[in-house]
């Protein structure tokens, strides 16, 4: 099942007229788009005994002054979303989906990095230098 996600990954990255090879990043099963200002990864991998399929993309850092403002506001932006979310780790803001990969297709691939990188130039952050 690894091995088939890979494949769909990368047959999904090809179809968007990317080089799947060139988007290969050092380990096994993550890959790295660019998408004007912004890096959209992917990352599947095994865990427990399921097979992870994983969109993310960086945005920006939180701000020093009102998070809890626009924590609200993050959340009122979620609301507006279709299959990404924004979350937050470490101090950053991220776009993200992660799912199973049982039953994903390339297609459904395609949609998720489109609506990903959609989402984050309609995002209104600037990524952090």
């Amino acid at each position: 099942m690894l091995q088939q996600t890979y494949q769909l990954t990368e047959e999904a990255i090809t179809m968007l007229g990317v080089s799947a090879e060139e988007s290969r990043a050092e380990q096994p099963g993550q890959w790295n788009l660019k998408k004007g200002s912004f890096d959209i990864m992917i990352d599947v991998w095994e865990e427990q005994g399921q097979v992870l399929f994983q969109v993310i993309c960086p945005l920006c850092t939180l701000p020093d002054e009102n998070k809890e403002g626009f924590y609200l506001f993050l959340l009122e932006r979620n609301h507006q979303l279709s299959a990404v979310t924004y979350t937050v780790f470490e101090g950053n803001v991220y776009l993200k989906h992660t799912r199973e990969a049982n039953g994903l297709t390339k297609e459904e691939i395609v949609n998720l990095l489109s609506k990903t990188a959609y989402y984050a130039e309609q995002s209104e952050f600037v990524p952090a230098d």
